[in-house]
């Protein structure tokens, strides 16, 4: 992980759709909650490293399909560097 700089650490909290109580799939085995199947997303988005991207930390699930994601976040977006017409230096990928 790249030092932060000028990014702070943030956590942001959201449920997943729960599903039905009696839903079976096809082999009647129980379905995948949705939390568990964002769990497993997630992990790819932890592999993205770029040193102009904020990274995601880390994902934790809660009771009652709730997730707590960690997270880089700047208080300045692009947008609001370009309002202040600052010189940039980008890369194209």
């Amino acid at each position: 992980m790249f030092p932060l700089k000028d990014a702070e650490m943030g956590a942001f909290t959201f449920f997943a759709s729960a599903l039905p109580h009696d839903v079976c799939g096809s082999n009647g085995l129980p379905l995948t909650p949705n939390s568990i199947k964002i769990l497993g997303r997630f992990q790819i988005l932890k592999t993205i490293i770029h040193p102009r991207l904020c990274q995601y930390v880390d994902i934790s699930r809660g009771k009652h399909e709730r997730l707590v994601v960690v997270a880089e976040h700047c208080e300045r977006s692009l947008e609001d560097l370009l309002r202040e017409r600052k010189p940039m230096r980008y890369c194209v990928i």
